[in-house]
């Protein structure tokens, strides 16, 4: 399919779509049906995704969406109301408010009534402004970037399939509460993709790549697309000749994309505060505990520019900060939003993210990572190391936050011998326990970056970033 738009639209950054006059009044008559807390949050993106599959346009599709929650506090409990029709927003202000006490009314026994902790109010508007607004670009450049990648992607005729992608978003929101915020804010984010397959006369493989962040065309200009797609095509053909993994307990290093990826997944979920409120994760109880390695410590910031999971206000109205999940092995802070921030006594910090206007919040990430250690370099990690792995990036995996194990496929990895990296390996899959893993982490290079951009889902998806510096586990199940 293949949708055409030479221009998408720009509206301007300060434009709102929320009449503050009836909507406030609207919350003000939540309060009078009995509510406790109410708000109104509008989210309106504007997208774009084109998508070549070896060189030709599979599609081109601008799209525009504008979405809202209202969601009440009423004896306790929630009620929501989502919609694409805005207008109609204080029409269902009393039957959203019945809907949050019906819900309270059955609520099991024992359990506590919602309470929110209490935030800094603000009436505002903040504009992340991209150097080059990413709506502004026409359809013959993304093409002519993603051509680039193509192309040198697809230099070997053992390659046998070469998709492309490109996909922006200009993210705007409002949100007005019964306590007085009044805050508007958005900003974009820029991403190329692919995936290159190849064949030399037995099962095919494939390698992923990805480009982006938060940002504007500047993002992609600032990436060196031939290359991108050149190192693909270079893994993908050495896949070929790669041999099986070996199996079993291994000394493990792992590059900057599955550091992140395991902090990611097996730590930053584990520390939602909504998991561990439900029982669901391997750190309830384990705050001020020792967790980990001395020379572990993990941040999630929000605040980190360019990073894929960047975002200045979180969508319960809060300023975002950088976050200290893990200090010197020691677990010091869980992800919350409101709710979880007042059922642990924390002091909330803005991990509440939606998907869009028409999902509530939920605690989520942003950009994870570990920090920096000592070593300068792979080199350093390795000279020691008799026989173990080098494992690259993810090809996804599976994790039990409540147990706290995890089972990771890297993809691409090479045997490390004698302190050198010589045989290229295929299928090599990483797994452990979370908590044995952090304490086994017993080396890290001094540069700690994010890696490629991804995505979380968790009933919702939204973009993050996570990566860290090069890291060498000890012990892991190699297989």
């Amino acid at each position: 399919m293949v949708i055409q738009s030479e221009r998408a639209p720009t509206a301007s950054y300060s434009s709102r779509y929320l009449d503050r006059t009836k909507m406030n009044n609207a919350l003000s008559n939540a309060l009078t049906f009995g509510a406790s807390y109410a708000e109104i949050r509008l989210m309106a993106e504007t997208t774009s995704s084109v998508r070549l599959k070896d060189g030709q346009l599979e599609h081109a599709i601008p799209g525009q969406e504008i979405g809202a929650t209202l969601r009440i506090l009423a004896d306790g409990a929630w009620g929501v109301h989502s919609t694409t029709d805005i207008s109609n927003i204080p029409n269902e202000i009393e039957a959203t408010v019945r809907l949050a006490k019906a819900v309270a009314a059955r609520r099991p026994s024992g359990s506590n009534p919602i309470q929110l902790a209490e935030i800094p109010i603000h009436q505002d508007e903040i504009h992340w402004k991209s150097k080059k607004d990413v709506r502004n670009t026409d359809l013959d450049t993304k093409l002519s970037m993603l051509d680039n990648i193509h192309q040198s992607a697809n230099d070997d005729e053992r390659i046998i399939s070469v998709s492309c992608g490109w996909s922006d978003e200009h993210l705007h929101t409002e949100l007005l509460t019964t306590e007085g915020m009044d805050r508007t804010w958005s900003f974009q984010r820029s991403m190329v993709n692919g995936m290159v397959t190849a064949r030399d006369g037995g099962d095919p493989v494939s390698y992923r790549m990805r480009h982006g962040g938060e940002g504007g065309l500047e993002l992609i200009e600032a990436c060196d697309l031939q290359s991108l797609g050149g190192d693909a095509r270079i893994a993908a053909l050495r896949l070929l000749k790669a041999k099986r993994s070996p199996s079993g307990k291994l000394p493990l290093i792992a590059d900057r994309d599955l550091t992140g990826v395991y902090i990611h997944e097996a730590l930053g979920h584990p520390c939602e505060a909504d998991l561990v409120a439900a029982g669901d994760s391997c750190l309830d109880g384990k705050l001020g505990q020792q967790i980990g390695n001395e020379i572990v410590t993990v941040v999630d910031d929000p605040t980190m520019r360019g990073g894929y999971g960047a975002y200045p206000i979180d969508d319960e109205g809060l300023d975002t900060r950088e976050k200290t999940l893990i200090k010197n092995g020691v677990l010091t802070d869980y992800l919350n939003h409101r709710e979880t921030a007042h059922h642990f006594g924390l002091e909330p910090n803005a991990g509440a993210r939606a998907q869009d206007g028409l999902h509530h919040p939920l605690v989520r990430m942003s950009n994870t990572m570990i920090m920096g250690g000592s070593f300068n370099d792979i080199d350093e990690l390795m000279e020691d190391i008799e026989y173990g792995v080098y494992a690259c990036g993810s090809r996804g995996g599976q994790v039990d936050t409540g147990r706290g194990s995890f089972q990771f496929a890297a993809q691409e990895a090479y045997l490390i011998e004698n302190g050198e990296i010589t045989t290229p390996l295929r299928d090599v899959s990483v797994s452990g326990l979370t908590l044995q893993i952090l304490n086994d982490v017993d080396g890290l290079t001094k540069d700690a970056k994010l890696a490629s951009p991804g995505f979380c889902g968790k009933g919702q998806t939204v973009p993050v970033g996570d990566g860290g510096p090069i890291m060498r586990i000890r012990e892991a199940l190699v297989g």
